[in-house]
């Protein structure tokens, strides 16, 4: 088993997974899944009807989402799957138009903090103490820049999601519910997929009234639980659902919502002390092997639970595709 010449390999950050397609010199065609996460999966005969009152106040908290000039919350994250708690933080965000951010975290179990700055222009990352270590760099070379570094990145307005970059601040979060990058004219990609919100009653949480929805997203493959406050049409708490071979559930409480607020400007500039240094993800290609080199053997979970190994397919031709489910 060999890797054939401009082979592509997969990539993995911290916790998301990219679509990437690669040939193997092995098989004949097999289309497998990774295990965390698999593609989705039927979910049986359920119907799922569009309710306009539930309709109403998913849009009417898009609309409370985008309508502020400044915006900042608290957030308690926690992710899980299997039962098993995946990642748990705190973060603060703090949004401003037309184009300003700050997001902290915090883990809840590993003590590690990043930041999130957006300046108008340019998204700056950076962390107290060693930065988090990417699965698609060596040992040697994440020692060598663990330490006093820092990332930027292009932030333009109306262009950048700030929910696919808090994954890189190392504390334990994966995406978050709603995008906050919505409060500046975003539209995340799921939304060309919402196709049901459902009414689920009235609840408190934090001693404020709650309307419930439930909005379906790609026929019931995703779903998002929504705690709206009667006040601010603005959540209270949040929970995801994705649906894959087992569900993979993302929960959030906000709190110390503020709406229109006094921020200054000093809250979204930041300037690299001396002696820190820029560094940049690894590049996909960075982590594969030499034309020639024997591809290792590994094995996956399929998405009905079985499981495949490379060597299972030796001498044949094999493409392999993995895609990010939901």
């Amino acid at each position: 088993m060999v890797w054939g010449k401009g082979t592509a390999m997969r990539y993995r950050g911290i916790t998301g997974w990219s679509s990437i397609s690669l040939i193997l010199g092995l098989g004949t065609g097999l289309l497998a899944q990774e295990a965390a996460p698999p593609g989705p999966v039927e979910t049986g005969p359920v119907i799922f009807k569009d309710e306009p009152q539930a309709r109403a106040l998913y849009d009417q908290m898009i609309q409370a989402f985008r309508q502020p000039q400044t915006l900042s919350y608290k957030s308690d994250y926690s992710w899980e799957a299997k039962g098993q708690e995946l990642g748990h933080c705190t973060y603060r965000a703090w949004l401003k138009k037309p184009n300003q951010f700050r997001i902290e975290g915090v883990s809840a179990t590993r003590g590690r903090s990043g930041t999130l700055i957006g300046d108008g222009q340019t998204l700056w990352l950076f962390w107290s103490g060693d930065r988090p270590h990417f699965s698609s760099e060596d040992d040697e070379t994440y020692n060598k820049t663990r330490s006093n570094a820092y990332m930027t990145k292009p932030a333009p307005p109306g262009r950048h999601s700030i929910g696919h970059e808090v994954v890189f601040l190392g504390v334990g979060m994966s995406m978050t519910v709603l995008d906050p990058s919505t409060f500046f004219g975003y539209t995340d990609s799921l939304q060309p997929y919402l196709d049901a919100v459902m009414g689920m009653g009235q609840e408190k949480v934090g001693g404020e009234e709650c309307d419930v929805v439930e909005a379906s997203i790609m026929k019931h493959q995703r779903s998002w639980y929504l705690w709206l406050s009667k006040k601010d049409h603005l959540p209270r708490k949040l929970k995801q659902v994705v649906r894959v071979s087992y569900d993979i559930i993302t929960n959030e409480v906000w709190s110390d919502i503020v709406i229109d607020g006094p921020m200054p400007a000093e809250k979204f500039v930041w300037t690299p002390p001396e002696g820190w240094q820029q560094w940049q993800l690894p590049p996909p290609e960075a982590a594969l092997l030499k034309p020639g080199t024997v591809a290792p053997d590994f094995e996956l979970s399929l998405a009905d639970g079985k499981k495949v190994k490379l060597t299972d397919f030796r001498d044949k031709i094999v493409w392999f595709y993995i895609w990010r489910a939901g």
